[in-house]
């Protein structure tokens, strides 16, 4: 169209009730998992009337397209899309460029943004953080000028709508900020009512901005001319690629030589590393030719995997490894994905032809990322380098767009990373399986690198297996005394343990690892909400404790969010400390919530200690950890722990080796309940609280010889002692490194509960036991009869072993029979 027709039509639009030319610009999202397209494409076809935008691939470049529609002349400019679910800081600079520059698309400026979202799908507070960012960049005025358009592939009614919009408040609260203004088009059907409806509204909301379009800034006008400037870079960056590969080839005197000695390579070793979403495991079916990987939206790595087939005559092994997050500096990944990087490279000796590091092209690499990126390889030493091509993952991102212009956009971090590697970089879409020349061409770029640098060959100074297996090994011993242990206490007190009409849970741990969620979690529905992931702009957040509740299966559960701590934020602490009350007349189980995508450093533990401690040295009594997330998958939670160390085993022991492993299922949740049940029976059925309970005095013997009368709580925590002394005793043999025995099942001597029934008891006077003399009574019976758990090395073989165990429990029961002894004498 041109300029002087453009201006025509625009001064006509304020003089006339008609609208000639309306200029619309279509902008929306896309979903990480679900519904991965909005419809623009589809959109902006349905209102022109014709397949104008091509609709199966993704708008990676701003584009017009243009028609007569309804006695209007309209000109609709299709945009690239954004992950609704991240900041902005992780698009990719090129497709915000391309945002920023579609005004200039549709001169003078559009009369409306039409922010397409499909009508089915959820809309959390983080995707309408993100459409705030994304629009910050066209300007603040861009809200008078846009309708939320609800695309359908279904007719939809209006009472259908408004149920869905109930379900969402930050979709309200956007259509409250657009003054309500939207439209549900239905992209299948192009019925022409439903366009001339919406043509319609667009006329009134233009007539209420008094005929004005939107006009973008300057800057923007100039992006044209850093167009120009762009492609030649680009045109010059391919050239250079090409010559680099053409100088390789000839820097061997005989490279023809080389490619007929090509049984060297006919068995090609490749590594695929990269944070989580990187596409590795897809990549790596790719390159196979099969589905010798899992792949879903979820994490689906946890250990290494190794995998073999035959492609293009080339016997191939692909090793693929656990990802990182992309945000997270080394320092945050978990040790256990640490030993896994490490021990990658030794599954394919004597070393890989390749490591190739995935980066998925829909995500920007910025200092973060290549913060990220530069301290993991670094666990593979500064060789890796030599070895490393760089696999762009998600290629279908780019549309008809090339690499080397994404390249080229996205500035000096990716640059940083095209320089370590060599300038040595591939592209694989995924999604497309039947292009056999995307394998091809990346095993010549091997063949090439090989040939210039040979194959990575791992340092076996730093061979992590020894080290991992050592970490596990531990590990299962560890788990073998939670578990000998925890069976013991439930026996103890199983007949305490009763089903509880009402639990009261207080939440606890720092910014960001999940309590909300958990908490969402333990009522099974949406109560708290979720804190937007990292990266967003920070926003105003819950500084008070927070009680949601409902009735499960007949128990009234009652749950408190509390502040993120921080040992720098006093009043956060004080908040804290509040959520006690809060729960009147006190929490029968403190929930400490500590993420396992993420290390547990000394630091941490030092913070959770100081934190803890304003509750009081008894709340460890009532506390119970919880593992987070689905990082771990199917993994057990103990190989975490093992691997972790001394900082975050220290926390489980000052718990008393309760801890549960989080999953949204209603089986995981109800074994949650039952070990809070068995912690509340282990509590003589008492809640926590900071007030002094009313001190019973008991008086007995030892009065006589001490002049001293013990209260209640003084012979409850002389009880204690010796129950701990005994589940140290227990588990005693487990140093031994005999094989197991008998079974969990196989005590010949039943454990007493602590109930009080009555039983005839040699050693006392008194017709009734109490949990001490039962303790006692059991260890003198079984001492010869040492239990097993069920695990190995659980019972005891050793003459040696057998008989540490044999005086560890003399002395105990000794104890407990004078002590009871005397309590039975009170008076």
């Amino acid at each position: 169209m041109s300029k002087q027709r453009t201006q025509e039509v625009s001064n006509s639009l304020s003089s006339s009730k008609g609208f000639p030319e309306i200029r619309i610009i279509l902008i929306g999202g896309r979903e990480l998992g679900g519904i991965e397209s909005s419809g623009k494409s589809s959109v902006g076809n349905t209102i022109l009337g014709r397949n104008a935008f091509v609709v199966g691939r993704r708008t990676a470049r701003s584009v017009q397209a243009e028609g007569e529609v309804h006695g209007r002349h309209v000109t609709v400019v299709d945009t690239p899309g954004w992950w609704w679910n991240y900041a902005v800081e992780y698009t990719p600079k090129f497709d915000i460029l391309e945002i920023r520059r579609c005004p200039t698309l549709c001169p003078p400026g559009p009369h409306a943004f039409l922010l397409v979202i499909p009508v089915d799908n959820i809309f959390p507070e983080v995707y309408r953080m993100a459409l705030n960012e994304h629009l910050e960049f066209l300007s603040e005025n861009v809200w008078r000028h846009i309708i939320v358009l609800f695309s359908s592939i279904t007719p939809y009614d209006d009472r259908s709508f408004k149920n869905h919009l109930r379900n969402w408040p930050d979709l309200q609260l956007l259509l409250r900020r657009c003054q309500n203004r939207y439209h549900v088009l239905n992209i299948k059907d192009r019925n022409d009512t439903q366009v001339i409806t919406l043509l319609e509204k667009t006329e009134e909301m233009v007539a209420q901005n008094n005929h004005n379009y939107f006009k973008f800034s300057k800057i923007v006008s100039l992006e044209d001319e850093r167009e120009k400037i762009r492609k030649e870079k680009v045109k010059q960056r391919i050239l250079a690629v090409k010559s680099q590969r053409t100088e390789l080839k000839h820097v061997s005197s005989n490279f023809q030589a080389f490619k007929a000695e090509e049984q060297y390579l006919t068995d090609i070793q490749i590594v695929i590393l990269g944070a989580s979403w990187a596409a590795r495991s897809s990549a790596g079916n790719l390159i196979l030719g099969e589905e010798a990987f899992q792949v879903d939206e979820s994490r689906t790595t946890v250990f290494c995997e190794v995998r073999h087939a035959e492609v293009h005559r080339k016997q191939l092994t692909v090793v693929d490894t656990p990802g990182w997050f992309c945000q997270y500096p080394l320092e945050k990944t978990s040790e256990i994905d640490k030993l896994e990087i490490r021990r990658s490279v030794h599954l394919c000796p004597p070393g890989p032809h390749a490591i190739l590091l995935t980066v998925p092209t829909a995500i920007a690499f910025n200092k973060t990322y290549r913060t990220a990126v530069e301290e993991h390889m670094g666990l593979l030493g500064k060789e890796v380098w030599r070895h490393t091509i760089v696999l762009f993952t998600r290629g279908d991102w780019l549309g008809e767009t090339t690499i080397e212009e994404r390249i080229e956009e996205e500035g000096e971090h990716l640059e940083w990373l095209m320089e370590q590697c060599g300038y040595r970089y591939h592209v694989f879409n995924c999604k497309n399986h039947t292009d056999s020349t995307q394998v091809t061409e990346l095993l010549e770029k091997i063949e090439e690198m090989v040939m210039e640098n040979g194959h990575y060959e791992p340092d076996e100074k730093s061979n992590p297996f020894n080290e991992l297996e050592l970490k596990l090994k531990k590990g299962k011993t560890d788990m073998e005394k939670g578990r000998r242990q925890k069976y013991m206490l439930q026996e103890l007190f199983k007949e305490w343990k009763k089903k509880l009409s009402e639990v009261r849970i207080v939440l606890l741990g720092g910014e960001g690892v999940g309590k909300s969620a958990s908490g969402n979690m333990i009522l099974q529905g949406h109560f708290f909400d979720i804190t937007l992931q990292e990266g967003f702009k920070p926003q105003p957040r819950t500084k008070q404790c927070m009680m949601k509740g409902r009735k499960i299966a007949g128990c009234q559960i009652s749950v408190v969010d509390t502040p993120g701590w921080s040992t720098s934020n006093l009043e956060d602490a004080k908040e804290i400390l509040r959520s006690v009350s809060v729960c009147s007349p006190g929490p029968h189980a403190f929930l400490l919530v500590l993420p396992v995508d993420k290390t547990f450093t000394k630091k941490d533990e030092k913070t959770v200690m100081e934190l803890m401690s304003l509750f009081g040295e008894h709340v460890w009594r009532y506390t119970l950890i919880i593992f987070s997330g689905h990082w771990l998958k199917d993994t057990p939670v103990e190989h975490y722990i093992a691997c972790e160390g001394e900082a975050l085993q220290t926390l489980i022991r000052k718990c008393e080796n309760r801890y549960h492993a989080l999953v949204d299922n209603s089986h995981n949740i109800k074994n949650l309940l039952e070990m809070i049940e068995e912690m509340v029976a282990r509590n003589r059925g008492e809640y926590f609280t900071q007030q002094k309970r009313e001190k019973k005095t008991t008086t007995s013997v030892i009065q006589w010889f001490t002049g001293k009368a013990l209260t209640e709580e003084e012979w409850n925590k002389r009880e204690d002692e010796l129950i701990v002394r005994m589940l140290e005793a227990a588990v005693v043999d487990l140093e031994s490194k005999q094989p197991s025995g008998r079974r969990r099942q196989s005590f010949d001597n039943p454990i007493p509960s602590m109930s009080g029934d009555s039983l005839s008891d040699t050693t006392s006077s008194v017709g009734t036991l109490n949990p001490a003399d039962k303790v006692s009574r059991w260890l003198r019976h079984t001492r010869n009869n040492a239990p097993s758990s069920g695990y190995d090395t659980m019972s005891i073989t050793s003459s040696s072993q057998h008989s540490k165990m044999e005086k560890i429990i003399d002395d105990i029961a000794r104890n407990m029979r004078e002590e009871n002894r005397a309590r039975s004498f009170s008076i």
